[in-house]
């Protein structure tokens, strides 16, 4: 048996699943706004949305499209730093040319190395650097490279993506066009990179001169600065924030003002955030994008007013069932399996609800660490999540208590209940059945024994004697009653020359 409880609670911990919350979705305080026209916002320690805004609705996503580039090649170039790329001069035509798109000035023809690429596109979002990796990666056809784009968005489980350039520079009435929760989606992707995390955080990077071996290329003798045009990571700017650790700025006049982040505050709590759509008029006063000005406001919201941390104590009991079967214990105390952190409000521990599933009692034998029932901690009427409730020692069987109580059990059942029920029908029928079979035999029987005896049945007048036509009638001879002795086989009153004995012609 006790081999049995075991199997089955190993069964039972390889189903359970412990159920973290993936949307909590906070709102803004009233009067706090953001021009962004979607937004999604995720902490990655816990996987929890803490703010969305319209994060599924399509939209241009100007060099956003650029992580997708960048993603894939991180992925498929094993030795960046030992990779060159040439920059193609095919692809060095409108838009790429077009005035205004940002570049890192690498000149048609020359080799860099695809690090520097990676750096190119991150930083300054050199389009340039994109059409030239999208030309590498493509195998000399871009298209190729869009197909690959599109196949990659979908095994990310973006659902309403699509790819048809590899800089941004091609809006959505273009086939170029994702949302705020997809390109969370690849960002996430490109943050488990190092080399990625590594990039976005570096504020400016020397590019090399494209020619072989470093060597001079037209006009570039030596190498040459490339700055990032994420401004909340430069100390001097008014958006400045020592928690924002870069990734990558975005932004056409049909897709407005983009910014995909990364925060780390100084208790380590990691967030990833896109911002589509912000207000293309920059700051009046710092002449800043106001895509940054919505990251602010944002993350300083968050950090100012929650934080990750455990939703319950594991060390300290939180409910209590009674035990059956057992002199051991009367009753056994229910710990949380897990501290389940999540992100909450500040000083919000008497905010949380608690709502129990505890059975009413358990049978021994019990093991410490045996799921027992779960508990699921609320928020403001919100699901926190849920955590298993596990026993805090172990307890044994009395086998006394067990037997009797299963014998007890088994007549106090339902079942016995039917089953007596069913018998004492049964016997009664049966019952039924036998005496009338043993009246139908005795009336036989009497028939019988009248029958011998020439008794006439009881309710049933005597026969009488058969009646003989008059022509047939003879005459008696003798004081013989009729039917009281046997008839002899010649009648005696009849004449005796009717009946000649001997041969013919004798006397």
């Amino acid at each position: 048996m006790k081999k049995f409880a075991a199997v089955f609670f190993v069964l039972l911990v390889c189903v359970s699943v412990f159920t973290l919350p993936v949307h909590a979705a906070y709102e803004l305080p009233e009067g706090t706004e953001i021009s962004a026209q979607a937004a999604y916002i995720v902490n990655l320690d816990t996987g929890i949305v803490v703010y969305e805004k319209n994060a599924d609705e399509p939209r241009s996503i100007a060099s956003l499209t650029k992580l997708m580039t960048c993603l894939l090649l991180m992925e498929n170039v094993s030795d960046l730093a030992g990779t060159q790329i040439e920059a193609e001069p095919s692809i060095y035509a409108p838009p790429v040319t077009g005035g205004g798109a940002s570049h890192a000035d690498i000149l048609q023809g020359s080799s860099i190395d695809a690090l520097s690429m990676l750096y190119a596109m991150l930083l300054p979002s050199a389009n340039e650097a994109a059409a030239s990796v999208a030309y590498y990666l493509g195998n000399k056809n871009l298209n190729n490279f869009y197909a690959l784009m599109n196949a990659r968005a979908e095994e990310l489980g973006c659902t309403n993506t699509a790819f048809s350039c590899a800089h941004g520079l091609l809006d959505m009435d273009e086939g170029n066009y994702s949302t705020a929760h997809d390109v969370f989606l690849i960002l996430q992707e490109c943050w488990k990179h190092e080399i990625f995390r590594t990039v976005v955080a570096t504020p400016s990077y020397d590019m090399p001169t494209g020619g072989p071996g470093g060597a001079p290329f037209g006009r570039h003798t030596q190498p040459y600065p490339i700055r990032t045009t994420d401004a909340m990571l430069r100390p001097t700017s008014d958006v400045y924030r020592p928690y924002i650790k870069g990734c990558k700025t975005g932004s056409t006049e049909d897709a407005g003002r983009c910014f995909a982040s990364a925060a780390i505050n100084e208790k380590g709590e990691t967030y990833l955030g896109v911002t589509l759509g912000s207000t293309w008029e920059p700051d009046p006063v710092s002449g800043l994008a106001r895509s940054f000005y919505d990251n602010a406001v944002l993350y300083d919201w968050l950090f100012q007013n929650y934080s990750v941390r455990p939703s319950i104590d594991t060390g300290v009991p939180v409910a209590e069932v009674k035990v059956k079967f057992s002199t051991e214990a009367d009753t056994l105390m229910l710990y949380p399996a897990s501290d389940l952190k999540t992100v909450l409000p500040n000083n919000s521990d008497e905010l949380l609800e608690k709502e129990f599933s505890v059975p009413e009692s358990v049978p021994a034998p019990i093991q410490k660490g045996d799921k027992v029932g779960t508990v699921t901690l609320k928020l403001n009427g919100e699901t926190v999540g849920t955590v298993d409730l596990v026993a805090g020692q172990d307890v044994s069987r009395n086998l006394f208590l067990f037997v009797s109580s299963h014998i007890s059990g088994f007549f106090r059942s339902l079942y016995f209940r039917v089953v007596c029920v069913v018998t004492a029908v049964f016997l009664l029928c049966y019952g039924a059945l036998a005496v009338t079979l043993h009246r139908k035999e005795q009336k036989r029987r009497e028939q019988r024994r009248r029958v011998r005896t020439g008794v006439p049945p009881k309710n049933r007048a005597p026969r009488s004697a058969p009646r003989i036509p008059p022509n047939r009638q003879r005459p008696r001879t003798g004081t013989t009653p009729p039917h009281t002795a046997p008839r002899s086989r010649f009648d005696p009153d009849l004449p005796d020359d009717d009946f000649p004995f001997g041969p013919p012609g004798g006397k």
